[in-house]
């Protein structure tokens, strides 16, 4: 091993084998997040993921020093899940969507006190501005943190045709799970209608017209996917050729399914169509999905940073969706139907005390239902419009995840608190520079328009 050799140890609470059992528990999209990391790491030093960082990341980092290189201990996880104690030098990846972070600690349990957790770590990367100006608010501007997404637009380019409309005649998903159809259920009869079965099967879903999509836990109160249904429902009640496609992600079939029919029965009759799919779509199903979609929605309450907006956006499809929190960064009038939202007081998503320490986002209602018959018309009149928001989202995205911004600012992150990563190629230097100029340019653009 080389002097300056640099060897990332990488952990999240969730493996490979076992993440289909994991979705839509607590920190699941953590296995998810370093999974997009690990390739720009593995260009900046070596790495390793280990199982258990309070066993195994101090006598490793031991090793690796004694041989004259550099550890550093990557932990994808939330501040308060850190084990203490560790010597090998520790830098939390993790998710923020509030407007303060913990700063104070409850159930006897110190590590709930983020703030203090922080304070004793070599320093921590979080995935937005939004993100980052909490920590510093909480800890001071010189403590080393920084911002980086989650490389995804490079995979995502591919997925996509920015620039073009998506077919509006029929095509098609093959899905290994539970499909809920308001098609072909008997939603309006309600005491006596008998509940599908939501027994995992294979089946292929047929798609038309102006397809709207959404991936989200329905069990996650943050999602506010009510909301996103209901304004749909509301909005094209008459209107047979749209359709919302909600892809849930949850490891109870019958929990999530049977949450979202019961919402799909209380707005029955309507002639639009909505299609829940709960199961395993391999990749190839997937990027058709991304490829059938017109617009991507959210109504989120906050985001960290928001994995499936950010895949369709990279792919070029314009979204439905609120620009606060993460996704100030890449939503914006130039590439989505951007919905009203303020600032509400709301508590710490896991302090059981439920304090009001914090603000999320309280959606528009109607400025959410106003965003989906704009794009509408949008889809079906204005094409040359769609192609243009088309392909602002997927320049959007690349100036916030694509992986030669994302590697350089990691780059230059590390040797900003001590670490020895490789060299990137000058063209990659070049790339970095212009990137951040624009970004920098972008950030005070929007600083204007909202004063």
């Amino acid at each position: 091993m080389s002097a300056s050799k640099l060897v990332f140890l990488v952990h999240a609470p969730q493996r490979g084998a076992t993440i289909e059992n994991e979705m839509g528990r607590a920190d699941y999209s953590y296995y998810f997040v370093m999974r997009h990391f690990v390739p720009l790491l593995e260009r900046l030093g070596q790495v390793e993921q280990i199982d258990d960082p309070a066993t195994q990341a101090d006598p490793r980092h031991d090793q690796i020093t004694a041989n004259g290189g550099q550890a550093v201990l990557l932990l994808f996880m939330p501040p308060h899940r850190v084990p203490t104690g560790i010597r090998c030098p520790t830098l939390p990846v993790f998710a923020w969507e509030y407007s303060t972070i913990p700063n104070e600690s409850w159930g006897a349990d110190p590590r709930q006190n983020w703030a203090e957790v922080l304070r004793s770590l070599r320093g921590s990367i979080t995935h937005s501005q939004f993100a980052l100006a909490a920590v510093r608010a909480a800890l001071g501007q010189e403590h080393a943190s920084c911002s980086l997404p989650a490389p995804v637009w490079d995979a995502f380019l591919g997925r996509g045709a920015p620039g073009s409309l998506p077919r509006l005649d029929e095509w098609y998903l093959d899905v290994d799970g539970v499909v809920l159809d308001s098609r072909s259920l008997a939603l309006e009869r309600q005491g006596d209608a008998a509940s599908p079965s939501f027994t995992k099967s294979p089946c292929r879903v047929s798609l038309s017209g102006v397809v709207y999509t959404s991936v989200f836990n329905p069990n996650d109160q943050r999602k506010n996917w009510h909301d996103l249904l209901t304004a749909f429902v509301w909005a094209f009640r008459d209107e047979p050729q749209a359709t919302l496609l909600l892809k849930l992600v949850h490891h109870d079939a019958a929990f999530a399914c049977g949450m979202v029919l019961h919402e799909m029965r209380k707005l029955a009759p309507y002639q639009c169509r909505v299609v829940a799919l709960h199961g395993f779509l391999d990749d190839g199903n997937y990027a058709r999905m991304v490829r059938g979609t017109h617009f991507v929605v959210n109504s989120s309450r906050g985001e960290g940073q928001c994995l499936p907006l950010m895949e369709f956006m990279s792919a070029g499809k314009p979204a439905v969706a609120p620009a606060h929190t993460a996704m100030t960064e890449y939503v914006s009038p130039r590439n989505s139907f951007v919905v009203r939202a303020t600032p509400e007081w709301s508590h710490w998503p896991h302090d059981p005390r439920m304090v009001m320490r914090c603000h999320r986002y309280r959606i528009d209602w109607e400025s959410l239902r106003d965003a989906y018959l704009a794009s509408w018309h949008l889809a079906q009149q204005q094409p040359r419009h769609y192609a243009a928001m088309s392909r602002n989202a997927s320049k959007a995205l690349a100036r916030y995840c694509a992986s030669e911004v994302v590697v350089a600012n990691l780059h230059d992150y590390l040797r900003g608190i001590g670490f020895a990563p490789a060299a990137l190629p000058v063209v990659t230097r070049i790339r970095h520079r212009i990137a951040r100029m624009r970004n920098l340019a972008m950030r005070a653009l929007r600083g204007l328009r909202s004063t």
